[in-house]
């Protein structure tokens, strides 16, 4: 899990939100990590720009 705060750190910067964060880790209760990982990854995608 630990890995995944750094992930998201390096991709956000300045828009990493811990609070966020925190709230999509814990927000879908007791899953796998895999899962946990695939909603981390969605959440880091959309705080992000679109990129064209």
């Amino acid at each position: 899990m630990l890995e995944l705060r750094e992930k998201a750190e390096s991709e956000l910067g300045d828009k990493f939100d811990i609070r966020a964060f925190h709230d999509t880790m814990l927000g879908a209760g007791s899953v796998p990590l895999n899962v946990l990982e695939a909603n981390i990854n969605e959440w880091i995608a959309a705080q992000l720009p679109e990129r064209a």
